[in-house]
């Protein structure tokens, strides 16, 4: 991985340094120079820029929607956070599995944003509908309702790219290595990291919520 990037730069810098020799001869006319390479070189000049501004993009739209649907800033501040925590992971695994930034790997990154807010956005809003002030208990009863339902989701997201992995085409290698990180880690995130960071840092439920505390409430009455 890191002799291609090291070689990438070398590239792009000798197709830099030849468009700079070619504009700066004044005795000529109207000139300029011209590789089939240099299509992959500019590919390779831009990829990172676009990598960081695909990505930023991505997550700040899912930040602005989530916080629609959920309409708790500290609930959908929490689920960005974990998309974004599982972007940078996968990046991770992608230096640690030799997959290299390109065209092909910053698409799949991208829809992998999309992929990995889903597992997070249900937890986070069961978890405000969830009435009482006992913040564990909240997390708990989002994982038993919704729990289910999300791993079931991220199995037959993961079989549907699992016999890709022995595909002898690059692009699908790419994309099923990456695809298969996504829902592993993104279903890390939103079963095990997001309730805990909820009932830490959760906000109180909504007016609306279904109470859990009815029963307690109940037997106090009776008590009395």
């Amino acid at each position: 991985g890191g002799a291609i990037i090291d070689d990438a730069d070398r590239q792009i810098e000798a197709m830099d340094d030849t468009r700079a020799m070619v504009n700066s001869w004044d005795d000529l006319s109207s000139a300029f120079p011209y590789s089939e390479k240099f299509v992959t070189i500019e590919g390779f000049k831009i990829i990172k820029r676009e990598l960081f501004q695909n990505v930023g993009l991505s997550i700040a739209a899912v930040g602005f929607i989530v916080f629609l649907t959920v309409a708790s800033p500290v609930t959908a501040l929490l689920i960005t956070l974990n998309v974004a925590f599982c972007i940078i992971e996968i990046l991770g695994f992608m230096h640690a599995f030799s997959i290299v930034i390109d065209s092909v790997s910053v698409i799949n990154i991208v829809l992998a944003v999309g992929l990995s807010v889903d597992y997070s956005a249900h937890v986070g809003h069961c978890f405000m509908v969830k009435g009482g002030d006992d913040k564990n208990r909240r997390a708990l009863e989002a994982l038993a309702d919704v729990g289910a339902p999300v791993l079931n989701g991220a199995i037959s997201t993961f079989l549907a790219v699992v016999v890709l992995l022995f595909s002898s085409s690059y692009v699908f290698q790419v994309l099923s290595k990456q695809f298969a990180l996504t829902v592993a880690l993104g279903i890390s995130h939103g079963l095990i990291l997001l309730p805990v960071m909820l009932s830490v840092f959760g906000p109180k439920a909504f007016a609306s919520a279904e109470n859990l505390d009815g029963e307690e409430d109940a037997a106090k009455t009776e008590k009395k």
